[in-house]
């Protein structure tokens, strides 16, 4: 949700400063600057920002089905710590030792983080419902889940049976030569 809203209001404001438009043109003879950033570097955020949530509908949202989970994301107001410099500064080593305070302070700013938690909750009645390419996909992701032991066995004897011929191989081969190089050296 937090990310359709910001596209919506990505889209209003490249609506308002676009070529088109005099609001740019307004808003520079006042002296405000709504936003640092040029349009193009506008543009490359939202795309940006619509490929990200395209993947998050296509495969993440099809994965977490998948393994019967919601991946929930909330917004949590944190304090600001700032750290004590113009107090520390001005004491003398002695006071800092005596004083002993902690070098940072609550202050009384805050900001919005995400945070990120994952709830388990039987989802197969969605998975049965998903249909074109996020089908396709969930059944990849279940003859994965079907084929990887096999797979992961397979590679293993394959290569223990490549080690274990070249061994055989090469270990022949330095043989023999060390063995001329014996022999030659004993006629002489």
């Amino acid at each position: 949700m937090v990310i359709t809203v910001a596209d919506g209001i990505a889209s209003m404001y490249l609506e308002l400063i676009s070529v088109d438009g005099n609001m740019s043109d307004e808003m520079a003879s006042l002296g405000l600057m709504l936003c640092s950033l040029s349009t193009r570097e506008l543009q490359k955020l939202r795309n940006e920002v619509a490929l990200n949530q395209w993947l998050h509908q296509n495969i993440d949202a099809v994965v977490s089905m998948y393994g019967d989970r919601f991946d929930l994301h909330t917004l949590q107001s944190q304090p600001i710590d700032e750290p004590i410099k113009s107090q520390n500064e001005k004491l003398n080593w002695w006071k800092k030792l005596t004083l002993r305070k902690s070098s940072s302070v609550s202050s009384r700013l805050h900001h919005v983080a995400i945070h990120f938690s994952s709830v388990t909750v039987k989802r197969t009645k969605e998975l049965r419902a998903l249909t074109g390419w996020r089908y396709y996909f969930s059944l990849f992701l279940e003859l994965s889940d079907v084929m990887m032991p096999f797979i992961k066995t397979l590679v293993s004897k394959v290569s223990d049976a490549i080690s274990f011929f070249l061994v055989c191989l090469i270990g022949r081969s330095l043989g023999l030569i060390y063995t001329g190089i014996r022999q030659s050296l004993r006629w002489k």
